[in-house]
């Protein structure tokens, strides 16, 4: 009690306000009057504050210094695989498709053995047709190739199949693009977009946090490796491979070599021969346990995409029976080891394309 009377002694009388006290000065601490009466001082402020924003919107951004000189640690994404294909304009085979192709094709590899030139692998996870698409088109405007090689997995001959909209689908298209494919932008994400194309670090936030990320010991990716890579570790027990082919492959339609992504890398293959650049497909390597269990769909797919070669008159890479269960990471991605035994095959056979 004692202690109580003593910091209620020490404690400052809190007074009521007087309503004897002029309305004029108790305007005086309202926030817009002392907004108005520091309007100077918080004007200058804020100009500061735009210069050296545009300051650095004009020399690190839009100069091309972030871009020529930025880092990534992980190039699975789309903005960060056509960061690292401005520094390879110099490509004259460019492989395109989702992780299966980002992680069975070595650039370097291929090349040395196909005798075809500079090669970039521009696959990247989770990329549909629609995607692979967009992405092609995209590494066209940085690369110069003679030859696409295109992905086609089990997956691009679904009957179910469909575009849908996502965070990677809007790091690859214009608003324009995905309203064309019946998926607009809503109002948040137009604006979203508005302010990324004129704030570039707010445009290019992912790639900032890539080049952050690749700053911490180990992280950054050897850009050597030409866009292949593959994620550490390993998850081919046989637990763990049945629930992944049961994911990838549960709900699926029929296999039929006019599904809807089928055709969307049919009309891709058309463009870029009206552009006089050669094309030619590739089937991926599955694990083998994957045809144990989804064998029926994996027989269809087959037959679809030998059906669409002949439609369309494209070669066909199959460098399946290069690789064996012990060159898989999981069940549809190879381990380095493998992936270079896959690309010496895949370079002998580009080897009979061009030259043949």
């Amino acid at each position: 009690m004692d202690n109580a009377r003593s910091v209620e002694a020490t404690w400052p009388a809190i007074r009521p306000l007087d309503p004897k006290v002029p309305a004029a000065e108790m305007s005086d601490l309202r926030p817009w009057s002392m907004f108005r009466s520091h309007a100077g001082s918080i004007g200058v402020r804020l100009a500061t504050c735009l210069i050296v924003l545009l300051a650095i919107e004009l020399a690190i951004f839009r100069s091309g210094f972030f871009a020529t000189h930025l880092a990534v640690s992980n190039p699975q994404i789309p903005a960060a695989k056509l960061a690292l294909a401005v520094r390879h304009p110099d490509a004259r085979v460019v492989y395109v498709g989702d992780s299966t192709i980002m992680t069975s094709v070595l650039p370097a590899v291929v090349s040395a053995t196909c005798d075809c030139g500079a090669g970039f692998n521009g696959g990247f996870s989770a990329a549909t047709p629609w995607l692979t698409n967009a992405m092609t088109w995209q590494l066209l405007g940085m690369t110069h190739p003679k030859l696409v090689v295109i992905d086609v997995t089990p997956w691009t001959f679904d009957s179910n199949a469909r575009f849908v909209n996502g965070e990677l689908a809007r790091q690859l298209m214009s608003p324009g693009d995905l309203a064309a494919l019946g998926a607009p932008l809503d109002f948040v994400e137009r604006v979203d977009d508005a302010l990324g194309r004129v704030w570039s670090a707010y445009g290019q936030r992912l790639l900032l946090k890539e080049w952050l990320s690749s700053l911490a010991p180990g992280q950054r990716y050897d850009e050597a490796l030409l866009g292949y890579y593959v994620a550490p570790g390993s998850a081919n027990s046989s637990t763990r491979l049945a629930a992944e082919l049961g994911r990838l492959f549960g709900g699926l339609g029929q296999p039929t070599p006019s599904a809807p992504g089928a055709l969307v890398i049919g009309s891709l293959i058309n463009e870029l021969r009206a552009r006089d650049i050669a094309v030619a497909i590739f089937e991926p390597p599955l694990h083998p346990a994957a045809y144990g269990q989804v064998g029926g769909y994996l027989e269809g797919a087959d037959a679809a995409v030998r059906e669409f070669a002949n439609q369309h008159r494209v070669p066909l890479i199959d460098c399946r029976a290069a690789v064996s269960s012990a060159d898989f990471r999981d069940a549809v991605h190879l381990v380095e080891s493998g992936a270079r035994k896959h690309s010496l095959c895949v370079g002998n056979q580009i080897q009979a394309l061009v030259h043949g």
